[in-house]
């Protein structure tokens, strides 16, 4: 196996982003508590929930094809173990 395909360089290897929750989270908390929300702030933080909600789906659609997925012996050890 190449140096570039092992996991850890794999990883390494992808864009590094950070969750939109806590980038929103963050801005909200550092305003000062009287100040209202903003329709650009209300759009983003709609926006945010939008994107975590495809992101729970997607994950608990993933979840299931694996419950639904059956078990089976392999005679060699899986890439990445």
């Amino acid at each position: 196996m190449p140096p570039d395909d092992l996991p850890l360089e794999i990883l390494r290897a992808e864009h590094e982003e950070i969750n939109p929750a806590i980038i929103l989270a963050d801005n909200l908390m550092r305003r000062s508590a009287e100040r209202l929300l903003t329709v650009e702030e209300i759009q983003e933080a709609e926006d945010t929930l939008i994107v975590g909600a495809q992101e729970v789906e997607a994950i608990e659609s993933h979840r299931k094809a694996f419950l639904k997925t059956l078990s089976s012996s392999v005679d060699y050890v899986p890439f990445g173990f």
